[in-house]
């Protein structure tokens, strides 16, 4: 997954805009229930808003088809809501901690944060992509480990997620990263550090599936890759949860439902086909990633989570200093409205309540 971290901007910005975040009561504590029967799962279309606009920070298709196929599906509709606006932004926390934004889909990480450091009612709710493919890419005429000696390698930017991932990669490979190969710091997402590699601007880069087709044709490879389940990405709402709980599990049940949908791999083609009359362009390259790209163990079926990989993943961006240290995770998410939806589609609770009592 190619991660952004602009952390410290949001957190400024996050800063910034706490004194006019605090004219909007916070949500009350969650609730958490002792058993699934306490679950109130029908919608009160009545106390639904009816439009929404959301803020997500990657063009990729991927990014927006929850919402696209929930409204041409009709599911927004089922659960009261007539249309939602996306609206495509490098950082949302400013727009949805000030308000213009309803919801935002961001990194766990960084929204955590701007929680914590702006101390407003921002609130994780659910958990978009789970799983973290970390590939290491590399240009023609390198084809083993002990290639990479001396060779130009980038994760992206010095301290991000994404650094530290290729820096194991390699280490897993039996290598040194701070003698054998020489990384540099890099800007921009994933596509960039494709667009490196192909003209030649570095040897190796830290990129995504979807780009394996398009490396090959120009010779390269995915030379080292390890997947783990992370919580990495995902939904989170800040005055609309406090003015309207129900407005935020009608959002999730919709979308959820679409995810039922995407991830059939019988639906292929209907969503392509639709996101392509949004105007995404979706290359070849692209379209042969659907099945890797929409699996359920990578674009988390149910929005859910299981807390021993929040709690490791918190831990790792604490160390490295991404969100504050002493921050308790669960002080940060509002799990009601995800419980709700999932309990309305016939979906198991993840997490589950006892891990939370």
């Amino acid at each position: 997954m190619s991660r952004r971290h602009l952390a410290p901007l949001a957190l400024l910005l996050a800063g910034a805009l706490v004194a006019c975040s605090n004219s909007t009561p916070a949500p009350a504590t969650q609730v958490i229930p002792k058993t699934e029967s306490e679950i109130v799962s029908a919608i009160d279309t009545a106390k639904v808003r009816k439009t929404l606009t959301v803020g997500v920070d990657n063009p990729h298709y991927l990014f927006h088809h929850d919402v696209l196929v929930a409204l041409d599906r009709g599911y927004f509709k089922e659960v009261g809501i007539d249309n939602v606006t996306i609206v495509t932004t490098e950082d949302p926390l400013p727009g949805l901690i000030g308000g213009s934004l309803d919801l935002a889909l961001y990194d766990t990480d960084t929204t955590i944060a701007a929680g914590v450091k702006s101390r407003t009612q921002l609130r994780m709710l659910s958990i978009y992509l789970g799983g973290e493919a970390n590939i290491l890419g590399v240009r023609q005429g390198i084809n083993t480990p002990q290639d990479l000696r001396g060779k130009t390698i980038t994760g992206g930017q010095f301290g991000s997620r994404n650094d530290f991932l290729v820096r194991k990669l390699i280490r897993d490979a039996g290598m040194n990263p701070d003698t054998d190969v020489k990384i540099v710091s890099t800007g921009g997402q994933s596509n960039s550090r494709l667009q490196a590699i192909l003209s030649g601007t570095v040897d190796g880069a830290g990129i995504q599936l979807r780009h394996k087709g398009m490396l090959e044709a120009q010779g390269g490879k995915f030379l080292l890759q390890e997947t783990a389940q992370v919580p990495q990405v995902g939904w989170s709402a800040g005055k609309l949860l406090a003015e309207s709980p129900e407005t935020v599990a009608a959002f999730l049940q919709a979308t959820l439902k679409a995810r039922q949908f995407i991830v059939d791999p019988q639906n292929k083609d209907a969503v392509l086909n639709l996101m392509a009359a949004k105007g995404f362009q979706i290359p070849q390259e692209f379209k042969d990633a659907y099945a890797d790209e929409n699996a359920p163990d990578y674009h988390t079926r149910d929005g859910g989570f299981e807390t021993a990989d929040m709690d490791k993943f918190v831990t790792d961006q604490i160390n490295f200093k991404v969100v504050p240290s002493g921050t308790n995770w669960r002080q940060w998410v509002d799990l009601m409205p995800l419980w709700r939806a999932q309990k309305a589609l016939g979906l198991p609770l993840r997490p589950a309540i006892g891990g939370f009592q």
